[in-house]
């Protein structure tokens, strides 16, 4: 079972770390990169280290040999400490160094020329744009001579490269697949930069729509107060003439009743005028009339 960080096809490229040793004022930096299965990997390593300040500067000068040198060189050699390439494999469950190459720099530049080696790299494609990268494709030569020193490895698979007997195929395919994993590379990070600008103009946008937002919840509380103002001055109208009209109302009603008061309220029946009235007249006396006819 392959180990999920160490899959064929996809170089692992780790920068272990610039440590910086505040004692003495020494600075370091060790490149390392391993590559394989979990059975058997390659791994490199690079150390440097120097008695001032290093730092990992951006180079925008042209990607040809002679102007990366002159970029680059003296703190390369200056700071070279050790570099190493090296087979691991696991044997009953145990790790072990089955090839190992440990070259000094004068001895890598005479297998394979700084200034050729580089160029070659350039015209493929690669393209150095710090220290950490140059000296990273510097130390591919030690992997190149640890290869082409133990021929063994060229049937091993161990970087999926197809076996061969012939070192020149061998090394073809090596240094198109150092191409592959920089464009591919090249590729990510060109789509890491692509995604950050995205997400700025995201981000942006929506600071604005959140500025015009805010500014229309404002404007909203505004037209709220306004209308709250206006909706109290026409209650308050409204209320005077409806006062009023109950006012008249009221005035008119008062008026009906009084009214019909006056029209159901009996007349008065006026006063005859005093007559004298004559003192009764006095009594005849009449004669009983008698029962018997006349005479």
């Amino acid at each position: 079972m392959r180990s999920i960080f160490h899959n064929i096809g996809l170089a692992l490229f780790t920068v272990l770390g610039l440590a910086i040793f505040c004692s003495g004022c020494t600075y370091s930096f060790t490149h390392s990169s391993q590559t394989g299965s979990s059975d058997m990997m390659l791994r490199e390593s690079a150390q440097f280290e120097w008695g001032g300040l290093h730092v990992n500067e951006e180079y925008n000068g042209p990607q040809n040999a002679q102007e990366l040198m002159k970029a680059y060189d003296t703190n390369y050699n200056s700071g070279y400490s050790k570099t190493e390439a090296s087979v691991l494999r696991k044997v009953a469950g145990k790790e072990i160094t089955s090839h190992r190459i440990e070259l000094t720099v004068s001895e890598i530049d005479t297998r394979y020329p700084r200034a050729a080696w580089l160029q070659m790299l350039l015209d493929r494609g690669i393209t150095i744009e710090n220290f950490h990268e140059y000296s990273k494709y510097l130390l591919k030569r030690h992997t190149l001579v640890l290869l082409e020193d133990h021929p063994d490895l060229w049937q091993s698979g161990i970087l999926d490269i197809p076996p061969t007997d012939d070192w020149e195929t061998y090394k073809e395919a090596y240094i198109n697949k150092l191409v592959k994993e920089h464009t591919k590379i090249r590729e990510t990070t060109a789509q890491i930069e692509r995604s950050k600008k995205e997400i700025e103009l995201t981000k942006a946008r929506i600071k604005h729509n959140k500025e015009q937002i805010e500014r229309a919840i404002e404007q909203s509380k505004v037209e709220i107060e306004r209308a709250k103002v206006q909706l109290k001055h026409a209650q308050k109208a409204m209320n005077s003439q409806q006062l009023e009209h109950v006012r008249k109302q009221l005035e008119h009603t008062k008026k009906q009743i009084k009214h019909i008061q006056g029209t159901l309220s009996a007349p008065k029946v006026p006063m005859l005028p005093q007559v004298p009235i004559p003192p009764p007249a006095p009594k005849l006396k009449t004669r009983k009339q008698s029962s018997y006819p006349p005479l």
